[in-house]
């Protein structure tokens, strides 16, 4: 029996290096060791007729995609004989900063969508909004590469650090400013209400120097961790490998775009040890248990002050959550777990 040929084209920037979300959503899941005799997978930026039986398009691809690229894309592969496969973790549709170059973006998108053999997505929400452009639609929700964390083993509980302070951290991409300064108000009332030292440490997140300028108004020192590189398969070893957080935070605007974002965020914090703070938005109604895997908090101040001071105040519950939390990743959400299913959505695309 032959084994099927996978290209994948890979969203990339314009050193031609993959965005991070193709590592999690195509590049580490393909490669997956349990993923090996059942496709024979090849990831490359550009498309120039390579054999394949299936060719999977992530996301926008190319950093100036058209529609008439994409257009041609999907007929050359089709012509070809191969099968079709769009891969995409937001709605892109629906963005809310409209530009020129963004139009020309979401209609490549809603041309992917509807020559698609067949769609990918990370959560329900995007699989209800698109099923009005196709009903060939099969949902993988994010799950981590084992190989990628340092910290092994779902039982192990996390340690308590041995300071005297307490350390609050944010991780995530440079398009969270507007979600940092939901914290503002609860920060500072946490911050000028406890005594406790605290220290809050960030790691991308803030593009905006208003931002920044605001953060460092806060009644204790912020510091902004920078990581030795960006590239995905290096970060993510130096993030569960050298940050120490007593709590996570993840707070989240309540807008259509991000109501359709995936737990990504949850299951970082989990593989770092560290117990979480989530906006109670659906993104994570299916991870975050209030009180067994992390604290759901409201996006009002006084929601965030009482999940900040829950957690300050209670260093056995921090530990507590953070181990539930990683048994729910490792038993879950893990690529050794989940990675198969990546295959049978392939094979049955592949089917038709």
């Amino acid at each position: 029996m032959n084994i099927p040929q996978v290209l994948v084209l890979y969203e990339y920037s314009h050193s031609a290096l993959p965005h991070g979300s193709a590592y999690i959503r195509l590049l580490q899941p393909l490669s997956h060791p349990t993923l090996q005799r059942r496709f024979q997978v090849t990831p490359a930026p550009v498309y120039t007729g390579q054999k394949a039986d299936i060719v999977v398009v992530d996301r926008y691809w190319r950093s100036r995609v058209t529609p008439q690229t994409a257009a041609d894309l999907a007929k050359a592969v089709h012509a070809r004989g191969a099968r079709l496969v769009y891969q995409i973790d937001d709605d892109l549709i629906d963005r809310p900063d409209a530009t020129g170059e963004l139009e020309n973006r979401r209609e490549s998108v809603r041309l992917f969508l509807q020559e698609a053999d067949g769609v990918i997505v990370s959560t329900a929400i995007l699989r209800q909004r698109f099923a009005s452009i196709t009903p060939r639609i099969y949902l993988l929700p994010n799950a981590l590469d084992e190989r990628l964390l340092t910290t092994f083993g779902g039982g192990q509980i996390p340690r308590l650090f041995d300071r005297d302070k307490v350390v609050l951290g944010y991780m995530g991409t440079l398009t969270h400013d507007d979600d940092l300064r939901l914290l503002l108000p609860a920060l500072t009332e946490i911050g000028t209400s406890l005594s406790v030292p605290l220290e809050l440490q960030i790691i991308g997140g803030v593009a905006d120097p208003q931002t920044l300028a605001q953060l460092s108004q806060l009644p204790f020192p912020v510091t902004r961790l920078v990581p030795p590189t960006s590239e995905y398969p290096q970060f993510l070893p130096w993030f569960t490998g050298n940050v120490g957080w007593d709590i996570a935070l993840a707070p989240l605007r309540d807008t259509p775009f991000n109501r359709a974002k995936s737990d990504i965020k949850f299951l970082d914090y989990a593989a770092l040890g560290a117990p979480g703070i989530y906006s109670d938005l659906p993104v994570y109604a299916g991870s975050v248990r209030h009180g067994e895997t992390g604290l759901l908090a409201a996006n009002d101040t006084a929601s965030w002050v009482k999940a900040l001071r829950s957690l300050i105040e209670q260093p056995d519950l921090r530990q507590e959550l953070a181990g539930n939390a990683r048994r729910y990743l490792y038993n879950e959400r893990v690529l050794a777990v989940r990675a198969p299913d990546w295959a049978d959505a392939l094979e049955a695309i592949w089917a038709g």
